[in-house]
C-alpha cells in the first residue's frame, strides 16, 4: 500500500542574482587596470622601443658620366640591369682619341731627338770654350813676350842716348835702337789685339753654351721639354682609355634614357649607377624619440612590399641638422614670425638603419617601417686592453 504520509520534498532555492552595481564597478575597475597597462606599455614602448613609418629604403648612388666627349659608339647595357665591378658600360668613339695618341706619340719622338741634337751642339760649344781658352792662353803668353822685347829696346834706347852725347854711340846705332823699339811697340799691339779677339772668342762661346743649356731645359735628372711631351703622350693616352667606361662597383643602372650615338659631354650623367652593396634604412623619427636612439642600437625593420619580412638593422649615424620651415636670420638679425601656432608639431630627425642581409630583390624608395629594439651595445673591456 502506498505510503499515507509521504515527506514533502524540499523546496528548491533560487540562485542568488548577481549585483549589477558589483559587476560594473568590477567591470570598471578591470579596464581601468587595462588601460593603466596599456598606458604604461605605450609609454614604455615610446621610449624604449621607439618606431615610425616615415622610413623609405635607400642605397648609395652615382652618376656615371664620361671623362671625355664624344658619340657613344657601343652600350653594353641596359635600365635596371645589374653589373659586376669592372664590367664594360659604354664606349665613347675612340677615333680622335686615337689620332691625339699618335701624335702626342710623334711629338715626344721629335721633341727627344731635337734635346739630343741641342745636347751636341752643348758639346760643340764647351770643345769651342776649351779652345778660345786655349788660344786666350797662348795670346797672353804673346803679349807678355811681346812686352818684354818692348821694355828690352826701350831700355837699350835710354842708354844710348845719354851716350850718344858724349859720342859713346853713334846716331845709327841709336836709330838703330829706336827702330827696335818701334818695332817691339807694334808687336806688342797686334799680340793685345789678337788677345782680345780670343777673349771675345771665349765669351762668345760661353754665350752659346748659355744658349744650348736654356734651349736643352735640363733641370737637374729631368728635361723639360721632354718632361711636357711625356706628360702630353701620357693624357692621350688616359683619354683614350677613358673612350671605354667601365663600372667602378658592382651595382644597378637605373634613369637609362640614351641610345647608341648620342653625344657624351665630359662631366654629364649619361644615366645613374645605384650601388647595391649597401643598403639603408632613413627613418625620420621625432625629436622626443632620440633619447634612446645612439648610433649601434639594433633596428627591425618592416618593408611593405616584402609582404611582411622583416630585417635586422644598425643604426650608423644621427642627423644633428635640418632645415627650418621658416627662416631663422635675416639680415643678422633674429626672425621672429608674428603668428601662433596652436599646435606645436615635432621637428623630425632622419636616422640611417644599415640593413643586415638584404637580398637582390630591394628598391631603392621603398617604404619601411623601423623600430629601435634596444640600446647600442656596450663596448667589452677585455676585448680592448
Amino acid at each position: 500500500m502506498p505510503d499515507e504520509n509521504p515527506i514533502p520534498a524540499e523546496p528548491t532555492k533560487p540562485d542568488p542574482k548577481p549585483n549589477p552595481k558589483i559587476l560594473g564597478q568590477r567591470v570598471a575597475l578591470a579596464i581601468v587596470i587595462a588601460t593603466v597597462i596599456v598606458v604604461i606599455i605605450a609609454l614604455w614602448m615610446h621610449d624604449y622601443r621607439p618606431w615610425t613609418d616615415d622610413a623609405t629604403l635607400r642605397a648609395n648612388f652615382i652618376g656615371v658620366a664620361p671623362h671625355v666627349s664624344g658619340h657613344i659608339a657601343e652600350l653594353h647595357v641596359r635600365d635596371n640591369q645589374f653589373v659586376k665591378e669592372g664590367d664594360l658600360l659604354f664606349v665613347v668613339d675612340p677615333r680622335p682619341y686615337e689620332d691625339a695618341l699618335a701624335s702626342a706619340k710623334a711629338g715626344l719622338s721629335l721633341t727627344r731627338k731635337e734635346v739630343a741634337t741641342l745636347e751636341d751642339a752643348l758639346k760643340v760649344a764647351e770643345a769651342s770654350i776649351l779652345r778660345a781658352e786655349a788660344q786666350e792662353l797662348a795670346a797672353e803668353a804673346t803679349v807678355e813676350r811681346a812686352q818684354a822685347e818692348y821694355k828690352d829696346a826701350d831700355d837699350h834706347v835710354k842708354r844710348l842716348e845719354p851716350l850718344l852725347a858724349k859720342e859713346f854711340a853713334t846716331a845709327d846705332q841709336l836709330e838703330s835702337a829706336r827702330t827696335r823699339r818701334l818695332v817691339a811697340d807694334a808687336a806688342v799691339r797686334e799680340a793685345q789685339k789678337l788677345l782680345a779677339a780670343d777673349t771675345a772668342a771665349v765669351e762668345q762661346s760661353k754665350m752659346e753654351r748659355l744658349r744650348a743649356e736654356d734651349a736643352i731645359g735640363q733641370e737637374g735628372n729631368v728635361n723639360a721639354h721632354i718632361g711636357a711631351a711625356e706628360a702630353q703622350f701620357h693624357e692621350a693616352e688616359l683619354n683614350l682609355e677613358y673612350c671605354r667606361v667601365k663600372a667602378p662597383f658592382s651595382g644597378k643602372v637605373v634613369n637609362f634614357n640614351i641610345s647608341l650615338g648620342e653625344f657624351a659631354r665630359v662631366g654629364v650623367d649619361v644615366f645613374s649607377f645605384v650601388d647595391t652593396r649597401t643598403w639603408y634604412v632613413v627613418a625620420n623619427f621625432r625629436e622626443t624619440q632620440l633619447k634612446h636612439i645612439e648610433e649601434g642600437s639594433p633596428a627591425e625593420i618592416y618593408l611593405q612590399f616584402k609582404g611582411g619580412k622583416r630585417f635586422k638593422g644598425k643604426v650608423v649615424g644621427l642627423a644633428w641638422a635640418v632645415a627650418p620651415e621658416d627662416g631663422t636670420s635675416a639680415g643678422g638679425l633674429p626672425d621672429v614670425p608674428r603668428n601662433l601656432d596652436w599646435v606645436r608639431l615635432a621637428q623630425r630627425f632622419p636616422v640611417r638603419i644599415q640593413v643586415e642581409d638584404p637580398d637582390d630583390s630591394f628598391r631603392v624608395g621603398a617604404s619601411a617601417v623601423v623600430t629601435i629594439t634596444g640600446p647600442a651595445p656596450k663596448p667589452n673591456p677585455a676585448a680592448n686592453p
